[in-house]
């Protein structure tokens, strides 16, 4: 049974419990649309923002969309967007980031980032955002 975990943008727990596989394919929580991290029973983590669970005949998926973003200027560089498909089955931990949306202000950052990591990103010369990213990346890869 994953364990679903539920932030504010600062970081802090708002809720932290374990959660039905029933509760997903039946739409008794939501996380649409809020930056998601998504941990499988084999260790890899997947992040973006969540969309509607995937439901077809042959199984159920947790979808996450990756928006194409320009990292320099915090803006998207196009409406292109990519969709994560990852089977409910195979799914440890669901985390999500109340509030943030880019509906609500933020830039649109795949990635899983807090408050304060999002604002040591911004305006960054291009290389160092760069960096960044890379050891953000290599950080929460496994």
């Amino acid at each position: 049974m994953p364990i679903f975990t539920r932030y504010k943008l600062s970081g802090e727990v708002v809720e932290s419990r374990f959660i039905d596989s029933d509760e997903i394919t039946q739409h008794k929580y939501s996380i649409l649309g809020q930056k998601a991290r998504i941990t499988t029973n084999d260790g890899k983590v997947y992040e973006g923002f969540a969309d509607e669970p995937y439901h077809t005949g042959e199984g159920n998926s947790l979808t996450l969309m990756w928006y194409d973003t320009d990292y320099k200027t915090g803006h998207l560089s196009s409406s292109n967007m990519v969709t994560i498909f990852i089977p409910i089955g195979i799914v440890a931990k669901i985390e999500a980031i109340l509030y943030s949306n880019p509906r609500w202000g933020l830039p649109p950052f795949n990635e899983f980032l807090f408050s304060s990591e999002i604002k040591r990103c911004e305006f960054k010369p291009d290389d160092e955002l760069k960096q960044f990213i890379r050891d953000f990346n290599k950080k929460h890869q496994k």
